[in-house]
């Protein structure tokens, strides 16, 4: 047992850098890009385009909605395909859609239009290049260190928050929101393209995984991997609706602080700049809380992982609900917004863990199918509770209810201790 232990933690590699690092940077960037430039912007069209269209937040929410609504739809059929039609062909649809999607939205006049355009464009596109096509591709290409590179998969999220939040401000401050729009769609549609067809690649030989000490999996790997999976098994199955639940409820919460986190300063009395300075720092946290989770995946049980990063999210409301002042704000969304990256690692570390990284497509498209219906009923009731009452508070503190029996699902599960 301790020898195997040892060689766990000690490998000898060799041949220079492994070919799945290469590989994940590709992902990185292309998951970095598409949800920096679409999830994470979206709080700052919220202001300028109900000024212009006249209409209220809450029907506002409606295109965060039907962008999660296209994910959900979208991730069980293309996270199925993920698992047969190889990267280099899905990914830079991915990027094509993704362009067409938001300079079609950018010239559209009608809120109908758009949230079609969003549906049936940026839906799809989200899912064959960001978080479904980097995570899937991660777990096939890492065994031993698949924890740490989960955990850096999982930053490309927030990255592109960190990234995309302040140049997405300066171009609708400069240039109107219109032109954003169509000038990041071009961009990114673009590189993700390059991306897909120049560097992705679908999975490693077994000789890469010998020669690099890969295949050497962590004590924590793959479980579920001698299991074939369907969708129906995976709906008749307690572990997938304790995941779906314990992950959903967390992730709801995240969008729709994702969702509002902006206008919710403005409101309370903040500039734009330190509003967008609260964001950014947050969305620093979340990359810092990404790695670490991802790092401690491996040497923790990923249920107390869950856990942490749980109470993170709820000191997080909690702090929202008091609204202390601009510098109090800052230092506590820096320690606190680790939670809001945190969940991502989580979902992926549990998903790999209980279905195995043969099925990781599936099982994680059918759980995004039903954690993103949560997370459009999060994203419409906070911002209905805000046209209701003008304020976000009570919003927040249901939210807190709701982590609460995320944590008692996640308990709840029951993992196999693997052998070492």
């Amino acid at each position: 047992m301790t020898e195997r232990k040892e060689e766990f933690q000690r490998p000898k590699e060799r041949g220079g850098i492994y070919p799945g690092w290469v590989v994940l940077a590709g992902c990185f960037l292309s998951a970095m890009l598409i949800i920096g430039g679409s999830l994470y912007i979206y709080q700052l069209f919220v202001l300028p385009v109900t000024a212009e269209l006249g209409i209220t937040r809450g029907e506002a929410s409606y295109a965060y909605i039907a962008m999660l609504l296209g994910i959900a739809i979208w991730s069980p059929i293309l996270g199925r395909l993920y698992d047969h039609v190889s990267v280099k062909w899905l990914m830079p649809i991915g990027g094509l859609a993704f362009a067409t999607g938001m300079t079609t939205i950018s010239v559209l006049a009608s809120p109908k239009l758009m949230l079609a355009a969003i549906f049936f464009c940026l839906g799809p596109a989200m899912v064959l290049a960001g978080g479904l096509a980097v995570n899937t591709v991660t777990t096939r290409w890492f065994e031993r260190r698949r924890g740490r590179a989960l955990g850096i998969a999982a930053v490309s999220s927030s990255a592109g928050g960190f990234l995309m939040t302040p140049v997405t401000a300066y171009l609708i401050e400069s240039f109107g929101w219109r032109f954003a729009l169509s000038s990041i769609g071009i961009a990114i549609g673009i590189i993700i393209v390059l991306v897909g067809l120049l560097v992705a690649k679908d999975r490693p030989s077994e000789a890469q995984l010998k020669v690099y000490s890969e295949n050497l999996a962590s004590p924590d790997a793959d479980d579920g991997a001698g299991a074939e999976w369907t969708f129906g098994k995976l709906l008749a199955s307690l572990d997938f609706w304790l995941v779906t639940v314990g992950i959903g409820l967390l992730l709801a919460s995240d969008q729709a602080i994702l969702t509002t986190q902006n206008p919710f300063l403005v409101d309370i009395g903040f500039s734009t700049a330190q509003a967008v300075s609260v964001v950014t720092a947050m969305t620093g946290s979340a990359i810092l809380g990404k790695l670490i989770v991802g790092f401690l995946a491996e040497r923790f049980d990923i249920r107390f992982l869950y856990i942490v990063v749980a109470i993170f999210h709820i000191l997080l409301l909690a702090i929202f609900i008091i609204q202390p002042g601009y510098v109090a704000m800052l230092i506590f969304a820096s320690i606190f917004g680790a939670a809001v990256g945190g969940i991502y690692p989580v979902w992926s570390v549990l998903c790999s863990r209980v279905f195995g990284a043969k099925n990781f497509g599936l099982a994680f498209g059918a759980m995004a199918l039903f954690s993103q219906f949560l997370a459009m009923g999060f994203v419409g009731y906070i911002n209905n509770s805000y046209d209701k009452t003008g304020d976000y508070s009570t919003a927040f503190s249901v939210f807190i209810g709701a982590v609460m029996l995320g944590i008692v699902a996640i308990i709840a599960l029951r993992l196999k201790k693997a052998e070492i």
